[in-house]
């Protein structure tokens, strides 16, 4: 491990960009690719991009895995890093028991309001266990299970620990270095502009690349894996399936998701759906701070230190009112010290810390407010009436009502004021794909020889999605289309 790989993990929130010199050196290494020598071609070095390839090396498969950026640049490398399970040896070993992958598809449809392809998140839900034990066992990714979060989470959480922060980070470089065991070859710098078919059969069977020697095309026996991400990042895309409102959030992740997965496979007539889907969350956008659960615990305040939305919804929902419900979409999470301890923030703090971003710190509220510029007397006020309101257990007659079931009060010097913004994270929209992750076209035939993971596929969410099951599905999808690659390679009996 290279000290600029080290450094721009810990730096990838932030968006850096220092170490493309390091991961270019594997595109270096790479050798010119003689017809048809991949079996399959996988574009994106994200989650389920570098999953695939690293599965279908264990499967005897020769993979190539494109990515058009000089390293790993995708929304990845942004997230915090958990995956959901629902009884792995890590929940065993923390005694979290009670939960079923039937109980998890049952929250995954209710979260997603009955509209995801339950056939496809099924797949999720019933293999999400012995992927995470796949990730650890072969791959050697570590995980810390047991804490107990707000629905739809609870203590599904399975967060990739390691030495690079974010969790995504260390889940991106150490699936890295396994597929750089395992002989993997990798090209930076390569994008796709377009998908090849056969001339005969209409099958997928390799790309036209660019690079800056120019054009030229790489055939696969088996096809092509879109693992492009969705098009968050491509505000005229946004603009046009979403609507400005979503142009306008600032980016909660990856700059460079543009939208391969719809454009690439638009000549093949795909069964594009959810265009109009997407998950926000929260976000210091100026630095890309990630406040996931503060905004959970304490008090959220517009700029003129009034309550205006209820702590025990989702993060999502949150962010969506602060969004839609705020000046300039802005707000501020009031937390005392008490609520600054709790372990699962831990990994929050870090995140404004490291990138830099504002935490406005007072031994009493008057300090805190003035330094975050609000209003003294009314968040004051706010937090008076909000305390009494919680310590007598009257937490839904607030207006608006706290639903959290153990709503913390705000007393404990010194007082936290964190703020954040409701920024756009990912889109759900994109091809359709069937439980072998192979993308439909409009007649819901297979378009032989493409397949769709993670959020360049569609299908898995609408509206939002129970957090961590976005890196889940990329990995499950991934270990499912190298596996359906193997056994087209090796039919039965031979």
């Amino acid at each position: 491990m290279t000290t600029s790989r080290r450094e721009f993990f810990k730096t990838a929130a932030m968006g850096a960009v220092g170490a493309g010199a390091a991961f270019g050196t594997v595109a270096a290494e790479a050798k010119a690719a003689a017809p048809s020598k991949y079996d399959i071609i996988i574009l994106g070095a994200g989650c389920g991009g570098l999953t695939c390839a690293v599965r279908a090396a264990e499967n005897g498969l020769k993979p190539l895995l494109l990515e058009k950026m000089a390293m790993p640049a995708g929304n990845t490398i942004y997230a915090a890093g958990f995956l959901l399970g629902v009884n792995t040896s890590f929940q065993k070993a923390k005694n979290v028991q009670g939960d079923s992958a039937e109980q998890f598809l049952k929250d995954w449809m209710k979260v997603t309001q009955g509209k995801a392809d339950e056939k496809l998140a099924r797949v999720v839900c019933e293999n999400a266990d012995a992927t995470l034990e796949w990730l650890h066992g072969y791959c050697g990714i570590n995980f810390a299970a047991g804490s107990k979060l707000v629905w739809p989470m609870l203590s599904r959480a399975h967060l990739v620990v390691g030495e690079h922060k974010p969790g995504g980070g260390e889940l991106a470089l150490t699936l890295m270095k396994k597929a750089k065991e395992l002989g993997v070859e990798i090209r930076f710098n390569t994008k796709a502009v377009a998908l090849l078919s056969d001339e005969k059969t209409g099958a997928v069977n390799g790309v036209r690349v660019k690079t800056k020697e120019g054009l030229s095309e790489i055939h696969s026996k088996f096809g092509v894996v879109l693992a492009t991400g969705g098009f968050s990042a491509n505000q005229a895309m946004v603009t046009q399936y979403i609507g400005s409102g979503g142009a306008k959030m600032p980016i909660r992740g990856s700059r460079i998701i543009a939208g391969e997965n719809i454009n690439l496979a638009l000549p093949f007539m795909p069964k594009i759906v959810n265009v109009d889907q997407y998950h926000c969350g929260p976000i210091y956008g100026p630095t890309g701070a990630n406040p996931l659960n503060i905004v959970n615990n304490g008090i959220c305040v517009n700029d003129k230190g009034e309550r205006f939305t209820d702590e025990g919804q989702t993060y999502v929902q949150m962010s969506r009112d602060v969004a839609a419900m705020t000046k300039a979409n802005w707000a501020y999470m009031i937390v005392d010290q008490a609520g600054h301890d709790v372990p699962i923030l831990a990994n929050d703090w870090e995140s404004y810390k490291r990138t830099k971003a504002p935490v406005y710190v007072g031994q009493t509220l008057d300090e805190a407010a003035e330094k975050a510029g609000l209003p003294v007397d009314a968040v004051k006020a706010t937090v008076k009436a909000y305390n009494e309101a919680i310590a007598a257990g009257k937490g839904k007659t607030l207006t608006p009502v706290n639903t959290l079931p153990k709503a913390r009060t705000v007393e404990k010097a010194p007082f936290y004021i964190v703020p954040f913004q409701g920024g756009m994270t990912a889109t759900f929209g994109g091809p359709l794909i069937n439980v072998k992750g192979q993308v439909l076209d409009t007649e819901n035939h297979v378009i032989d020889g493409l397949f769709a993971i993670g959020n360049a596929a569609g299908g898995l969410f609408f509206d939002n999605y129970i957090g961590g099951a976005q890196l889940t599905s990329a990995a499950v999808y991934g270990i499912v289309v190298a596996d359906f690659v193997k056994a087209a390679k090796t039919p039965a009996g031979k």
